[in-house]
């Protein structure tokens, strides 16, 4: 199974103000964030507990949309999840990486 969706980074989030002034690029713990926050919603029973091989490979600068990718077809076997994020406008990947997942009991 994948989930996708697709965010934006406001000019004005208070991240960019500090970062890179007069020049600013998305941090990547906030791309990381966004990853974090589609997998609570669709995998409300699972947790992250480790990211395993994350790169960023272009920057992301603010107001331009990205689409996020995870693949889950290897969370039941392996607990693990891919992602990928993309540019939509110049389709360049601008991060990857995986995560290790743990299923909290239902009790």
């Amino acid at each position: 199974m994948k989930l996708t969706n697709v965010f934006l980074i406001p000019a004005q989030h208070p991240c960019l103000t500090g970062h890179f002034p007069n020049n600013p690029v998305v941090p990547g713990v906030i791309l990381l964030e966004k990853v974090e926050s589609l997998l609570s919603q669709q995998l409300a029973h699972w947790t992250i507990t480790e990211l395993n091989h994350v790169k960023f490979l272009n920057t992301v600068l603010p107001e331009e949309r990205i689409e996020i990718t995870i693949d889950t077809s290897q969370l039941t076997n392996n607990k693990t999840v891919s992602f990928s994020l993309y540019n939509i406008k110049t389709q360049t990947k601008v991060a990857a990486g995986k995560m290790v997942l743990t299923q909290e009991s239902s009790n």
